[in-house]
């Protein structure tokens, strides 16, 4: 392999990378703000639902890069990183407002 070909191959990687990441980041902004805004949320709630978000967004694209080739393991995966966040945004904000945001979500 030449140093050329080595040199772009990574680049290519960290771009990838953190493009995916500034994506996650911008998804898990924008439904936490949404979040807040329904829910009436403090800036504490706020941040915590923005960090399990944002896991959940990085979690996704690792599951999704990682069993491309995959298409069942991949959406076993998935489906467990649902199943998950509904417990810690729950643990964060209660069950009354996680049905509330369950109601919302119902409306629109």
């Amino acid at each position: 392999m030449s140093k050329n070909f080595l040199f772009l191959l990574i680049l290519l990687f960290v771009t990838t990378t953190a493009l995916a990441q500034g994506s996650a980041a911008e998804r898990a902004t924008k439904i936490s703000d949404k979040m807040t805004e329904v829910l009436s949320l403090n800036e504490d709630e706020s941040a915590k639902v923005y960090n399990i978000q944002l896991k959940r967004f990085q979690d996704v694209n690792t599951i999704r890069n990682t069993y491309a080739d995959d298409p069942e393991t991949k959406r076993l995966e998935l489906k467990k990183v649902y199943d998950r966040l509904y417990g810690k945004l729950k643990a964060a904000l209660g069950e009354d407002k996680m049905l509330e945001w369950g109601a919302y979500k119902r409306n629109n």
